[in-house]
């Protein structure tokens, strides 16, 4: 039995499959695993097997806490048998007010602070390892707002942070500049076309490209809703129409990852039971290049107030009138509601998770201050 000895195939079978936690405290078994698991073919085999697995698939929950001053990040596990999501230790400056929660690609997730993206941080939540971005010196002009994208171009295996300047003034007008974690540079890109934003914040992430919905120039003055991506391996931003999705001007629907393509959350009250609703799920046919209506789903026996986003393998999650959360199944049916203490009703945030050992180059640990009435700290 000492000379046992597993193939190689085998053993990065069982390698890819383990947790996070348990991959980095391996790397002190020999230097070959070392180098093994730094390796960025490994990291990438790693996170596609270990996501695809429903049991790894998670909510980040973003919220806002009862003392209003502080904020709470928690993780929910979907396919667990917990009510309660784990508080985590979240890694920025309680300095910075409010941080928002740009997005997640492949277990990194990015932060940066509003209005006008002055503070960018990536940090992976299963290594505590960080990093601030060096912000670009590019000046636009005088900026209305500053929306913040994150993706991934898993070609190059390269982080993007995009940053739009939308600028003020009657036309729509916007500079672009985007940053490689590859080269820890600053690009400015070229628009075929002027647009305007409504956030932030990218609306979703698909497939690595960050989405937001926008207004462009239309005839006679008008303008015309659209949803905008920015592709991250062309490095050019592309418009979709949005169609049958019939928006209201000003309406606000939740862009979400739906199994690999993007989507739109809707829900309507169901025919036959009052007070309660249905979900639908309009999906852009990139083939066909037009949207088609999935659903309905349901009805959700509770009193949905809207739904927020997705997860990987199409669980959906969103919060009642009561500003308590849920997570539903649209293919069972069944649904389970999330008991959230700390949290400011209805101040939520969500996105799909699954933990990873992404790393950029520059990333250092995180080193939390745990004094009382004292910030967090960075080393």
């Amino acid at each position: 039995m000492a000379d046992c000895v597993f193939p190689q195939g085998i053993m990065l079978q069982i390698l890819t499959r383990l947790p996070v936690k348990s991959v980095v405290r391996f790397k002190a078994v020999c230097k070959p695993w070392l180098k093994l698991f730094a390796a960025p073919k490994f990291i990438k085999a790693h996170y596609r097997q270990f996501s695809d697995d429903p049991v790894n698939q998670s909510f980040i929950i973003y919220s806002l806490s009862r003392h209003y001053y502080e904020h709470t990040m928690s993780l929910f596990k979907i396919e667990s048998n917990e009510k309660k999501p784990t508080d985590m230790e979240h890694p920025y400056p309680e300095i910075f007010f409010r941080m928002n929660f740009i997005g997640c690609c492949n277990g990194l997730l990015c932060m940066g602070c509003p209005p006008l993206g002055q503070a960018i941080v990536l940090w992976n939540p299963a290594t505590k390892l960080h990093k601030f971005l060096r912000l670009s010196e590019v000046n636009f002009g005088v900026p209305e707002m500053v929306s913040l994208g994150f993706g991934y171009d898993e070609d190059g295996d390269d982080f993007k942070v995009v940053r739009v300047v939308c600028l003020n003034g009657k036309k729509f007008r916007a500079g672009v500049e985007v940053y490689s974690s590859k080269s820890d540079s600053w690009k400015t890109i070229k628009l075929g076309f002027q647009f305007h934003v409504f956030r932030t914040k990218n609306d979703a992430i698909v497939n690595g490209n960050p989405y937001w919905l926008a207004k462009i120039s239309g005839n006679g003055g008008n303008s015309n809703q659209v949803m905008v991506w920015f592709d991250v391996r062309e490095m050019a931003f592309k418009k979709v129409a949005l169609g049958n999705l019939e928006m209201k001007e000003g309406t606000q629907i939740p862009l979400v990852d739906w199994k690999g393509s993007v989507g739109a959350l809707m829900s309507s009250e169901n025919r036959h039971k009052k007070g309660l609703v249905n979900v639908y799920i309009w999906v852009f046919d990139e083939g066909e290049k037009q949207w088609k209506l999935n659903g309905p789903f349901g009805p959700i026996e509770l009193n949905v107030a809207t739904c927020m986003q997705c997860s990987k393998n199409g669980k959906i999650i969103g919060f009642c009138l009561d500003g308590s959360l849920f997570v539903f199944d649209p293919e069972k049916g069944w649904v389970k509601v999330i008991e959230m203490e700390e949290a400011q009703m209805c101040s939520y945030e969500v996105y799909g998770y699954s933990e990873s050992l992404a790393c950029v180059e520059g990333m250092i640990p995180v080193v939390v201050n745990k004094e009382e009435d004292s910030p967090l700290h960075f080393s």
